[in-house]
C-alpha cells in the first residue's frame, strides 16, 4: 500500500517572499517616550494641587465637625448647672481649666470619673507618662483635640522633675480682654492672671467645684448680651513643632494647661502674638523664628495675647455660643473681630 504523497513544504528564503507573514513591530523612539513622559508630568502637576485641595476640605471639615462637638457639649453643660464652664484660672484661685468638666458631654464619662478636682492640673494622678498603667485622664491624647491640619498627637512634658505629659490642642476657649470705648470688656471664658475676674473670696489655693463653677469669672448666657450668634466661645490655634515644653525654647500655646484660651484683640493668624516682656530669650520662645510662633513681648506684667490661628488657607474656624461654626478670614475688620470676641459689648456687627 503506497502512502499518500504530501506536498512539499515552501520554503522562503528571500525577504519579498515573506511578506504578509512575518510583520515587524516597532518600539518606542526616545522623543515619543520623552512626550509621554512629559505629558504624564504635566497631568500630574495638574491633579496634585485639586488633590491636595480636596484633602485640605476633608480636614478642615473634620475640624469644624469636632468644634461643633465642643460647642454642643459647652450648650450641655450650661443645660445642666446653668453656667460655662471655668476658663483658665489664676493662681489665686482654683487651678482648674475647662476641659474636664466637658468630658461627660463629649463620651468621655469615663476619663471624668477618673479626674481630681482637689489638686493642681499638672498633678499625679491627673497626668502620668505615657506608659503608666492605667495613663492619667489629662495625659490621654484624644482625637477630639486635634485639628488633622496641623500636628495630630501632639503633647508636651509638663514638668522637668518627670516624665508626665499632658496633649497639645488645637482647639482653645475665648479668653479675650479688650478695652472698647473706653471700657474693659471680656469674653465668656477666664484668662490666667485676669485680676480683674477672680472667681474665689480670700487668698490661697481652692479646690475647682465640678458640678458647675459659680464665681464672678463664671459666665451665663444671660450675661452674653451681644446675641449667643455674635459670641465666640471657642477658636483653633496652632500648636508648637517641638513635644518637650522643659527644654527651652519653650512655648506654651496649645498646652492643655493655664495658656488654652485665644484672645480676639488680636485678628486670625496674625503677625505676632503677645507675651510678658520676661518670655523672652533663649529660654522660653519669643524669637519669631521658625518653627516657633510669632510673638513679641510688651513689658507689661503678665499680659499673654494668644492669636486664633490655624493651617487652613486664608483663616480660622471658630464656635459661637449657640453651637454655630463659622470661617473667619485672616482679613476680618479688627473691630468686626474684636466684637465677636466680648459677650456684652453691645456692638452692631455688619458683617
Amino acid at each position: 500500500m503506497s502512502m499518500p504523497r504530501l506536498a512539499p513544504r515552501s520554503s522562503c528564503h528571500h525577504h519579498l517572499c515573506c511578506r504578509g507573514r512575518h510583520r515587524s513591530f516597532h518600539g518606542f523612539t526616545l522623543v515619543e517616550l520623552l512626550v509621554v513622559i512629559a505629558i504624564i508630568g504635566t497631568l500630574v502637576g495638574l491633579l496634585l494641587p485639586a488633590v491636595q485641595a480636596a484633602r485640605e476640605a476633608a480636614r478642615r471639615s473634620t475640624c469644624a465637625n469636632t468644634m461643633r462637638q465642643w460647642g454642643l457639649a459647652m450648650n450641655g453643660y450650661h443645660d445642666v448647672y446653668n453656667v460655662l464652664p471655668l476658663g483658665n484660672a489664676s493662681y489665686p484661685c482654683v487651678q482648674q481649666i475647662w476641659m474636664p468638666v466637658l468630658w461627660p458631654y463629649i463620651e468621655q464619662a469615663e476619663l471624668a470619673s477618673k479626674y481630681s478636682y482637689s489638686g493642681l492640673i499638672t498633678d499625679w494622678p491627673n497626668v502620668t507618662s505615657p506608659t503608666a498603667n492605667p495613663v492619667g485622664p489629662l495625659s490621654r491624647r484624644l482625637p477630639i483635640y486635634y485639628c488633622p491640619s496641623d500636628r495630630p498627637n501632639a503633647y508636651y512634658r509638663v514638668s522637668s522633675g518627670n516624665s508626665y505629659t499632658a496633649p497639645r490642642i488645637n482647639y482653645v476657649v475665648n479668653s479675650t480682654v479688650v478695652t472698647i470705648g473706653g471700657t474693659k470688656r471680656r469674653g465668656p471664658f477666664a484668662k490666667r492672671y485676669d485680676n480683674e475676674y477672680k472667681g474665689c473670696q480670700g487668698s490661697g489655693w481652692v479646690g475647682f467645684e465640678p458640678r458647675g463653677f459659680s464665681g464672678s469669672n463664671a459666665s451665663k448666657y444671660k450675661d452674653i448680651t451681644d446675641g449667643l450668634s455674635k459670641t465666640l466661645v471657642m477658636s483653633e490655634i496652632n500648636v508648637w513643632s517641638g513635644d518637650d515644653n522643659q527644654t527651652p525654647p519653650v512655648d506654651p500655646r496649645g498646652v492643655l494647661y493655664w495658656f488654652s484660651y485665644f484672645d480676639a484683640t488680636i485678628t486670625p493668624n496674625s503677625s505676632f502674638d503677645t507675651v510678658a516682656s520676661w518670655y523672652t530669650g533663649a529660654s522660653y520662645v519669643c524669637n519669631d523664628s521658625p518653627p516657633n510662633l510669632p510673638c513679641q513681648a510688651t513689658g507689661a506684667g503678665d499680659t499673654f495675647k494668644f492669636a486664633a490661628r490655624s493651617k487652613h488657607i486664608g483663616g480660622v474656624q471658630a464656635v459661637t455660643a449657640d453651637g454655630a461654626v463659622q470661617f473667619f478670614s485672616d482679613n476680618v475688620d479688627t473691630a468686626v473681630w474684636q466684637a465677636m470676641g466680648t459677650m456684652n459689648g453691645g456692638e452692631s456687627l455688619g458683617y
